[in-house]
């Protein structure tokens, strides 16, 4: 097991999407910074866009954070900067302005979105190659995951995984299966499992030689139900109560 007692990803929650509510919008610059004035784990989601720009966004479709139709990794860094996140003056941040946020003070979870474009993991890797902060990287895509493997086996990387019908019910039912049971993990070799709390707790076969992150926990009742059965937790809408 790569992942030792004492590394970032077991000791602090991750803030998902940042650290936001009330006036801070998720998945913009103000939560990253609100996340990193706090010193927390910070987990983003990142698309490719036409144009070779690496953006954090959480939806494929843009519709609900900024009222726009389309999905993102349909646009241009162009067009995605005219559009504003959920009414406010806050926009869709570039990589490099969560990387220079969160550099030497947060700790990065990065999860790699399913796109057409499949360019975005070697982008992503040739990145953070340079990237002087801490990070991991994870994908519910297991061959996004043996992709990193392979261009930076030295990269801390996980998979996501759900048994939660809710979240996969317009996926096929191999997608399910794989979703579930994460049958690839002995291609990938995974350094730790993300699983919705939901399925939890998992098996000692499926965990051995890796830790487990739960997610997406919502409040402190749950946080404290699951604790015998994962590592750490991604969390939002409260603050744990270890922060």
């Amino acid at each position: 097991m790569r992942i030792d007692k004492d590394y970032w990803l077991l000791n602090k929650p991750v803030a998902h999407r940042g650290l936001w509510g009330k006036e801070i919008v998720e998945n913009s610059l103000s939560a990253y910074k609100n996340a990193a004035e706090r010193g927390l784990p910070i987990e983003i989601d990142v698309y490719l866009t036409t144009d070779g720009k690496i953006v954090s966004f959480h939806d494929a479709e843009l519709k609900r954070m900024t009222g726009a139709d389309g999905k993102i990794y349909e646009k241009t860094y162009a067009e995605l900067s005219e559009l504003n996140l959920s009414e406010s003056s806050e926009k869709i941040p570039l990589l490099d302005e969560v990387l220079s946020i969160a550099e030497n003070k947060s700790p990065l979870l990065i999860e790699i979105k399913n796109q057409p474009n499949k360019k975005i993991v070697d982008r992503l890797v040739e990145k953070l190659k340079n990237y002087k902060g801490e990070f991991a990287v994870q994908s519910f895509n297991p061959l996004y995951i043996k992709r990193v493997k392979k261009l930076a086996p030295e990269f801390i990387r996980g998979i996501l995984a759900t048994s939660y019908k809710p979240n996969t019910k317009d996926k096929s039912a191999f997608t399910r299966w794989v979703l579930k049971y994460m049958p690839f993990n002995f291609l990938i070799k995974p350094d730790f499992i993300s699983y919705n709390y939901h399925g939890l707790p998992l098996s000692k076969r499926k965990t051995k030689n890796k830790a487990v992150i739960a997610w997406t926990v919502t409040d402190q009742q749950t946080a404290d139900k699951i604790k015998p059965f994962c590592n750490n937790i991604i969390f939002e809408h409260f603050l744990p109560d270890n922060i």
